[in-house]
């Protein structure tokens, strides 16, 4: 029989030394989670949290039960993060990595530009110029 959890939370408990099989009881993970009684009790009631009923009134929770609870609410948490821009096919590349991807001088990409074997410029400001990665590295496999 596979236990209800996986080795990562496994590896947690052992890490803070908690027994997976350990039971607690209210009060027990209560002070566990930091989370008061009632709002403990209130939250078992709606199955909230994975716990044993002992009988009509005392619930139990075993140490993996309340991890797993810890473990959803820390991740429910995290803000998703955001796509790398660097990453981006369509992000704008300067004339030096431009000229470290293609191994060309500044002087043979404007020539190659201006004969139209190379993509295009995008300006940006009055003084400054880039091209888009995808277009370089289509450039580049193409060759």
């Amino acid at each position: 029989m596979q236990p209800p959890f996986d080795n990562a939370l496994k590896d947690i408990a052992d890490n803070m030394g908690i027994a997976l099989y350990q039971r607690f009881d209210l009060n027990e993970a209560s002070l566990f989670l930091r989370c008061p009684m009632p709002d403990l009790e209130r939250l078992a009631d709606l199955g909230g949290i994975e716990h044993i009923r002992v009988s009509k009134t005392q619930v139990e929770f075993f140490g993996y039960q309340l991890l797993q609870h810890l473990l959803a609410r820390i991740q429910g948490q995290t803000k998703p993060t955001a796509p790398d821009p660097s990453n981006h096919p369509d992000r704008i590349i300067r004339t030096q990595e431009v000229t470290a991807m293609t191994g060309l001088s500044r002087t043979s990409i404007w020539r190659l530009e201006r004969a139209g074997k190379f993509p295009a410029r995008v300006p940006l400001s009055a003084g400054s110029v880039g091209w888009r990665l995808s277009d370089v590295s289509e450039w580049i496999r193409e060759r």
